[in-house]
């Protein structure tokens, strides 16, 4: 009877700890779920009006496929979702739509090399509202591969790249249990390193992305396996590995400037070390190793996403957060983004990761120049890759903090501008660039390539801000007016409001 009785006492012990794990790990899944934005209501893509039958636009400056110059008077064909005919002197057929371009500019649509999806479609809405058509995925998940299949398929998107999620080697019951909430995933063998690359592959992603940790061994598996799977490796730049093995490793990308400045400070001695002292010396052995890096990176024609924006905007975010959300157009970014969870930090006052709050004025000074440091460390990395030549795409880390989906990749494109880009440069890097990179055929205005266009009523050639100026936008052949863009962004912003758990009222110009 005893033994009985222990038994029961021990059967409902086990079912007792299964069901508070079950209940852990549910609520864990729905602060998560929060979080990435899945419980913010969807708004229906299939109301707003985006006819795709043969349409022309005539009469417009359209912008040559080198960036440089604006061709004059030109009338574009499009039908089935690319471009016909494009040419000064062509009758419209009678069934096509007219879309007057008179006084208007057209250029290719804009690529966001670096996004984070994470679970609300809403935000491929906003891509398309602020004119970007095309967007690589940096931290792919099946979900995402789904909404590329859905958006071939005919729905209303832009154009989805997707990597990979994150892989990495190092190894902790922590970072396991976090792999089963989707974050990355870690192989500390060769052999499951490059059966994951398979894995991948056969899943369909477009790219390997790589972690900042992992160790050399490991590193040069994944790449190897990549290389006979032939998907190209993109990425972070683990400390492990470093600049030197980057330069031969067949590693085609790096997904921040960021990364060669990281590795710089821990080749001149680790990142501590460069916080609130030795700032001088190390912006010296930055400049005097700038060239030789840029050198190599652009030897073995390693392509850099810029991502300037984001890290430039650390020094606003810590030391005047409330006037920095003034400045952005918070009320379209998901609001689970916004606020975060108990489980992950938001973009608002006390609970951003940027912000350091009751600082003292030793504090404060200290962070000031940490982040003026950064800044400039990454202007003049970015200076060399320019003066060497290496091809430097547009992308802006979208979703993390700050960094509102479309809109923060105008504020990129100034970035670019302010470290020396050209205006032609500028926008080679969010359109041609960007598109041989991704692999797919848009990016320049020419017969055959994909109708993926924007109708600006001023000319970026002459101010880069001017891509703001949105008058229409062609994704694949459909037309999205301005009526229908001002729909889709009143759409997104109730959508929003609605899902809300803090009011942002006071942050909103």
């Amino acid at each position: 009877m005893k033994h009985t009785s222990i038994k029961k006492w021990a059967l409902g012990t086990i079912l007792t700890l299964i069901v508070i794990c079950m209940v852990s790990c549910i609520g864990v899944q729905s602060q998560i779920n929060y979080h990435l934005g899945k419980k913010t209501e969807r708004v229906n893509s299939s109301v707003f009006k985006t006819p795709s039958s043969p349409m022309a636009i005539t009469n417009a400056k359209v912008l040559s496929i080198d960036c440089a110059k604006m061709l004059d008077s030109l009338t574009i064909l499009i039908k089935d979702g690319k471009i016909t005919s494009i040419d000064k002197n062509i009758k419209v057929p009678e069934n096509y739509t007219i879309i007057d371009g008179t006084g208007k500019y057209l250029i290719p649509g804009l690529i966001d090399t670096h996004v984070h999806l994470k679970k609300s479609k809403n935000d491929l809405l906003l891509y398309l509202a602020t004119g970007i058509t095309s967007v690589a995925e940096m931290t792919g998940k099946e979900r995402h591969l789904e909404w590329r299949k859905e958006s071939r398929e005919g729905m209303l998107s832009p154009y989805i790249y997707v990597a990979s999620t994150k892989v990495g080697s190092t190894k902790g019951l922590e970072l396991k249990i976090r792999s089963w909430f989707g974050g990355r995933k870690n192989y500390t063998t060769t052999k499951k390193a490059r059966e994951a690359v398979r894995r991948f592959k056969k899943q369909g992603y477009d790219a390997i992305k790589l972690s900042t940790y992992l160790n050399p061994k490991i590193y040069h598996a994944i790449i190897d396996e990549a290389k006979q799977q032939q998907i190209p490796v993109v990425g972070h730049l683990s400390y492990e590995v470093g600049l030197k093995q980057l330069y031969t490793s067949g590693q085609s990308h790096l997904a921040h400037i960021e990364e060669i400045t990281k590795n710089a400070m821990e080749d001149f001695g680790g990142r501590p070390s460069i916080f609130y002292k030795n700032v001088e010396p190390y912006l010296k052995y930055l400049k005097e190793n700038v060239n030789e890096i840029a050198f190599n990176i652009k030897k073995n024609n390693i392509i850099v996403t810029s991502t300037l924006w984001v890290h430039e905007s650390g020094y606003d975010q810590d030391i005047d957060l409330s006037n920095f959300l003034k400045n952005i157009e918070l009320e379209y970014a998901n609001p689970g983004m916004v606020e975060g969870s108990r489980l992950s930090r938001g973009w608002l006052p006390g609970n951003n990761p940027y912000e350091q709050p009751n600082k003292s004025a030793e504090q404060t000074k200290n962070a000031k120049l940490y982040w003026k440091t950064y800044a400039d460390a990454l202007h003049i990395v970015a200076k060399a890759l320019l003066k060497h030549d290496v091809t430097i795409i547009a992308g802006t880390d979208a979703n993390t903090n700050g960094t509102v989906p479309g809109y923060s990749l105008h504020d990129e494109l100034v970035s670019l501008k302010n470290v020396g880009m050209s205006n032609t440069q500028v926008l080679r890097a969010a359109t041609l660039d960007a598109a041989k990179w991704m692999q797919v055929n848009t990016g320049k205005i020419a017969v055959g390539y994909r109708a993926d266009l924007i109708l600006l009523d001023k000319s970026p050639l002459e101010e880069i801000k001017n891509t703001r100026t949105i008058n229409t936008v062609i994704t694949n052949g459909k037309l999205l007016d301005r009526t229908v863009l001002d729909e889709i962004l009143l759409s997104i912003k109730g959508a929003n409001n609605k899902s809300r758990k803090v009011n942002i009222d006071k942050f909103i110009k």
